[in-house]
């Protein structure tokens, strides 16, 4: 028996990344799965229950998270089948416009999906989170850092970073933990999404943070929330760089990133 064995995850946005990724391991580990996307969820569930060898529940919501009363609404019912041990959150969206490019639109759907998402996300599983459940919430290495290109995806992560160690301080005394998740890029249909559209200079800072296998991220992931780690960076050159944003001055990590910039746009 795994660590998720018998216990009832509950996943958002499940239909595809790493949400998608994670739902096929946990179901390979006996993990009863609650699953939520906007996007239609009947090939993902078709694909779980192919592999659902140890005859675990799977149940399937559609959701929008900008959606307050919807996500109230539904994880209440979720809840009514099945009340929740964990909760893994994974809806966001990329923004790899640069500012003077960016519509007010644009920034304001990357804020409300990954920062008002995750608000309303957290809000609705509330009621039905006790002492002993966990929460994980998906962020990015941005964290904690600012690239070229990701003014609005930075705003969000950065948000969601504070967000979550203020409610870690105010939920772990009743027994709730939290873990944050921060990998560097990874290939999804998230970062797929960018190709051709974030700048030379994007994509060079964001090639300073290497890239990861889905798999082996979403395996870091696991041990992690297994471990009950508040944080937690995949791959060795996420990890340096975020000690180098924690032990060396500001004005060298900005010169790091502007030279960067320089070289990338130089190509």
């Amino acid at each position: 028996m795994s660590y998720f064995t018998n216990k009832t995850v509950y996943i958002t946005g499940a239909a595809s990344g790493i949400g998608f990724e994670t739902a096929k391991q946990l179901i390979q580990q006996g993990s009863n799965l609650m699953l939520f996307d906007v996007q239609p969820l009947d090939e993902t569930l078709s694909t779980l229950q192919a592999m659902n060898k140890k005859g675990v529940a799977i149940s399937t919501y559609k959701l929008d998270v900008t959606d307050a009363d919807m996500t109230t609404q539904l994880i209440a019912d979720a809840a009514d089948k099945q009340s929740p041990d964990i909760l893994m959150h994974f809806v966001g969206i990329t923004g790899p416009w640069t500012f003077d490019e960016m519509s007010q639109e644009q920034f304001e759907r990357v804020i409300n999906i990954n920062l008002f998402g995750t608000r309303n996300v957290l809000a609705a599983m509330r009621p039905f989170l006790g002492s002993g459940d966990q929460v994980m919430i998906t962020t990015s290495m941005s964290s904690f850092t600012g690239s070229h290109g990701y003014s609005s995806y930075s705003a969000s992560k950065f948000a969601i970073w504070g967000m979550m160690q203020s409610l870690s301080f105010e939920w772990k005394p009743l027994g709730i933990d939290i873990t944050v998740f921060a990998p560097p890029p990874i290939d999804t249909p998230l970062t797929q999404s960018e190709v051709g559209v974030m700048s030379k200079a994007g994509v060079g800072m964001k090639k300073l943070a290497g890239e990861l296998k889905i798999e082996n991220a979403v395996k870091a992931m696991l041990k992690g929330v297994e471990n009950r780690e508040f944080l937690v960076i995949p791959g060795v050159m996420a990890n340096l760089i975020r000690l180098q944003l924690r032990f060396f001055p500001v004005k060298w990590v900005n010169w790091i990133g502007n030279t960067s910039v320089r070289l990338s746009m130089r190509k």
